[in-house]
Formats: structure tokens, C-alpha cells, sequence
């Protein structure tokens, strides 16, 4: 059965064009956010020779087999996020804080 909306009086008629306006509103926010990480995602790589990265700080890394979460410590040597050694990335960004579970 398919409802349509009546706007019969003044209060249903805002009420429902308000609806529609959140809603609009919430698509935009939605998008502006999925084209800030899409951004995020493409252009926040730093090349490792130029910018030095932070120590102990999970990092998105590009190696030469992909990519990799690793953190590089205080003497420069490179770990996993599992803590197997691991050459130097070729760029780098921070990795996001993943939320607890």
C-alpha cells in the first residue's frame, strides 16, 4: 500500500518540509565528510626521506610488498604493528585512531 504525504494544514506542511530540509542537510554533511577522507586518503601521503615521520606513533606506511602499520622507534628502526622488523616505508601518513571496542 503506498501512503502519500497530505499537507492538509499549515503544521503537517512544515512538519514535512522540514523533514525533507534535515534530510537534505544530513546527505550533504554526509558527503562533505566522504570527500574529506576520500582527500585524506589520496593526498596526506608524506615521502619518508623529506618529512621525518614521528617515533611511536602508528603509521600507514608504502613498502615495497604494500602496504603496512608501522611505527618507527626512537633509533630509527622500523616495526609492525605486530613488531617484526621492517625496512624503511618509501612515504608514510599518520594512521587514523581506530575507536576501543
Amino acid at each position: 500500500m503506498i501512503v502519500s504525504l497530505q499537507d492538509t494544514d499549515p503544521e503537517s506542511f512544515l512538519r514535512h518540509w522540514a523533514e525533507r530540509a534535515y534530510d537534505q542537510i544530513q546527505l550533504a554533511q554526509i558527503a562533505a565528510v566522504e570527500q574529506t577522507l576520500i582527500d585524506y586518503a589520496l593526498n596526506s601521503w608524506r615521502p619518508a626521506g623529506r618529512i621525518p615521520p614521528p617515533t611511536d606513533i602508528l603509521l600507514i606506511c608504502a613498502c615495497e610488498d604494500g602496504i603496512v602499520l608501522m611505527t618507527q622507534r626512537e633509533f630509527g628502526e622500523w616495526r609492525t604493528s605486530t613488531g617484526q622488523p621492517h625496512k624503511p616505508p618509501y612515504a608514510w601518513m599518520p594512521c587514523p585512531r581506530l575507536p576501543a571496542p
